[in-house]
């Protein structure tokens, strides 16, 4: 290969490899939209590939079967909340903010997430990576500023009183994405974490644990 051909190939991969990433997320979308009005088990290739207005074998040169879609469309959805966490959480207002913004990026995936996958065995696993991670969130809650004891020191009442608000969280949050008026989102938002202040303070009741006279303000100042 000639300098020039090899210069011209290294400045076009990248912007097709773009390109590509980009017509993915393209068709994942579309297809959590289809899955979203259908269900995940109605929904089909073919109906996706309808809506793209592609024929199937151009969506099944990026995902080889429905089951990949799928997997492709969650993992997506898990991925927005984990970058969404990369920083820590230090404020109701701060950590709920980005959760909202995380499931608004991918609202159909979001959705299929909370509620298709309770009643699709084959998917279990990405709601129970949601779940693992909004109990995370919460039980931060519990023992900050310090951290959580290790596992064999936890309180025996601890999933008693975590297991109903993760529920709550990833319920109300989906209904909000939903249903909710975004020019309202400090309504929800100030709503939520009231919800969650009252429930820390019960569950610091509940586990015997030390609940600080100065819970955590709302607001914390990040952007």
């Amino acid at each position: 290969m000639s300098r020039s051909a090899a210069s011209l190939t290294e400045e076009t991969t990248p912007d097709r490899a773009a390109r590509e990433a980009e017509r993915r997320e393209t068709f994942m979308r579309i297809a959590a939209r289809v899955f979203r009005e259908q269900g995940l088990a109605r929904g089909t290739m073919e109906q996706v590939a309808a809506a793209a207005g592609v024929t199937k074998m151009v969506l099944y040169r990026r995902f080889a079967s429905k089951d990949e879609l799928i997997q492709a469309i969650l993992n997506e959805t898990v991925l927005r909340f984990r970058n969404a966490d990369a920083r820590p959480w230090t404020g109701y207002g701060a950590g709920m903010r980005r959760s909202l913004a995380a499931a608004r990026s991918f609202e159909d995936g979001y959705i299929l997430l909370v509620r298709d996958c309770r009643r699709q065995t084959a998917y279990q696993s990405f709601q129970d990576t949601l779940r693992r991670r909004t109990g995370a969130r919460l039980k931060s809650l519990l023992w900050h500023p310090a951290k959580p004891p290790p596992k064999a020191e936890l309180p025996a009442l601890l999933d008693l009183s975590l297991e109903p608000m993760i529920s709550f969280c990833n319920d109300a949050l989906a209904y909000w994405v939903e249903q909710g008026d975004p020019a309202q989102d400090e309504h929800y938002l100030r709503w939520c974490g009231q919800m969650i202040s009252a429930w820390r303070r019960n569950a610091c009741e509940l586990l015997n644990l030390d609940s600080p006279e100065q819970d955590w303000g709302f607001d914390t100042g990040e952007p």
